[in-house]
């Protein structure tokens, strides 16, 4: 009965395996869980030794906002396939766009800058290195075409989120 479902919540991505109507696992860690109904959306889970309570609102196939203990937590649920397709499509998407802004990934600090505005690059081609937490992280660009603009210089501190640049 082993099924393989994505679920993302507040953005973070996990991979759950049921194994069976009490067991599963996440985060490589096997769990023993009990749900029960307790109404038309409302629900007991146990989780190991924790009980909680959940209200369940399905937003559309595949979205939910759940309130576990009376906080709402919004949820995507797929299968591994539903997960790989929507990461094509999404990335499809972003390919078909004129401009992407590439954005930090995480604070770090800019230590080489591998190309130049105006500049042809293929997907997957190193763009800058980033040094975080004392490591250097290769950003690569993830489609095709030519930097328009580069908004950082060797040396720049910056935040997650800052632009770093931008191709077309």
């Amino acid at each position: 009965m082993s099924k393989k479902f994505v679920v993302t919540i507040n953005r973070s991505k996990k991979l759950v395996n049921i194994i069976n109507s009490n067991e599963a696992i996440t985060d490589k860690k096997k769990v023993e869980f009990e749900l029960l109904k307790l109404k038309e959306d409302n629900y007991l889970l146990r989780i190991n030794n924790y009980f909680y309570e959940i209200c369940t609102d399905k937003i559309d196939h595949e979205k939910y906002s759940l309130f576990v203990n009376g906080n709402k937590i919004d949820t995507i649920t797929r299968t591994e396939l539903q997960e790989r397709a929507a990461r094509l499509i999404n990335e499809a998407k972003i390919s078909s766009n004129n401009k992407v802004d590439i954005k930090a990934p995480m604070p770090g600090l800019i230590l080489k800058i591998k190309k130049k505005a105006g500049e042809v690059i293929n997907q997957g081609e190193s763009i800058l290195i980033l040094e975080a937490m004392k490591m250097e992280n290769d950003l690569r660009a993830p489609v095709s075409g030519s930097i328009i603009e580069i908004y950082v210089t060797e040396g720049n501190a910056v935040e997650k989120g800052d632009k770093l640049f931008s191709i077309e």
